[in-house]
């Protein structure tokens, strides 16, 4: 239902350009998402992360709310040899890729499969009549209850200064889609300020707030049916998922680089794995051998781009 109208001339046309193509990409990751049985072991190695309680939401095979260096090794190897398709142990960029795009193509299926039950869900909450349709008023009513709750020092504009402190987060897989909301405060500020400057006023909220209603009430009878509701979210879903599908395959290529410390064209399998260690080590704060709730985030360091691209990405290489 939220139109950021700071993209939304170039929304517009890349909606235009992508049309057939992205059809193409969205028929594909649904089949990916009914089909993964089909590929070994693809459906059981997660895309997760390795930033602070990603890495427990991602490696935690068996749920017990920690990750053993035995547990991440036994996945680890299971990647490699589901990744290198030819078994002449090293890996090629095209299958480092292949491999990894079959894992995303299915996360994301699942995720845009969710947040259309939760576009669903939503609808229902506004319409509070239950006439099918959401008014005006209940729109509007909506909206001055996300900018009044979210307006924690009220002074009538939504700013970092209403930022509430971070609470110690539950170890769960990130969002890849990460599809912005204003329940909070960040999904807030790049929905409606439109000019960027991190400063959202009630009227500029509701300058855009109406511009939203009037660009999904397509009939234009001042209400919203549930197609017209969910027809604009899934518009502004596939445009996303264009945009993050792009970029995690584009860090894809950056992560094979960094792996690839020979600087041959491949991954070896030491390679693979020395990166892998790497990686628990640096999540494994406390030197305990198993990553838990207990382990301190790991200390800020400099890194090169390609470190970075490793260690700090959502995607798991």
């Amino acid at each position: 239902m939220f139109v950021s109208s700071r993209a939304s001339a170039p929304l517009m046309v890349r909606r235009a350009l992508r049309t057939c193509s992205l059809a193409a990409v969205i028929s594909a990751m649904l089949g990916v998402a009914h089909g993964a049985e089909k590929t070994e072991g693809a459906q059981s190695l997660p895309t997760g992360g390795h930033a602070g309680n990603a890495f427990i939401g991602s490696w935690d095979d068996d749920g017990d709310g920690q990750v053993s260096r035995a547990e991440y090794e036994t996945v680890r190897k299971s990647r490699f040899a589901t990744t290198d398709g030819n078994r002449d142990g090293s890996l090629t960029v095209d299958e480092y890729l292949n491999e990894y795009s079959v894992r995303l193509d299915r996360d994301i299926a699942d995720e845009r499969n969710a947040s259309l039950k939760q576009a669903d869900t939503r609808f229902k909450a506004l319409d509070k009549d239950e006439d099918r349709f959401v008014s005006r008023a209940e729109y509007d009513a909506s909206g001055e209850r996300a900018f009044v709750l979210l307006d924690r020092n009220k002074d009538g504009r939504i700013t970092q200064d209403d930022a509430e402190p971070k609470a110690e987060e539950t170890p769960r897989r990130r969002s890849i889609i990460a599809m912005p909301t204003s329940h909070n405060l960040a999904g807030m500020l790049e929905i409606y300020d439109d000019d960027g400057d991190d400063v959202l006023s009630r009227a500029q909220y509701e300058a855009q707030r109406g511009k939203s209603f009037a660009a999904t009430d397509v009939n234009k009878d001042g209400k919203l049916d549930h197609d017209e509701y969910v027809k604009e979210f899934d518009a502004r879903l596939n445009d996303r998922i264009a945009d993050r599908r792009e970029a995690q395959l584009k860090q894809g290529r950056v992560r094979f680089k960094a792996i690839d410390a020979d600087r041959n064209g491949g991954i070896s399998r030491d390679e693979y794995f020395a990166m892998s260690a790497r990686m628990f080590d640096r999540a494994d704060t406390n030197k305990d051998g198993a990553i838990t709730q207990a382990d301190p985030p790991p200390a800020r360091e400099r890194r090169t781009e390609e470190e970075r691209a490793v260690t700090s990405q959502v995607q798991t290489p």
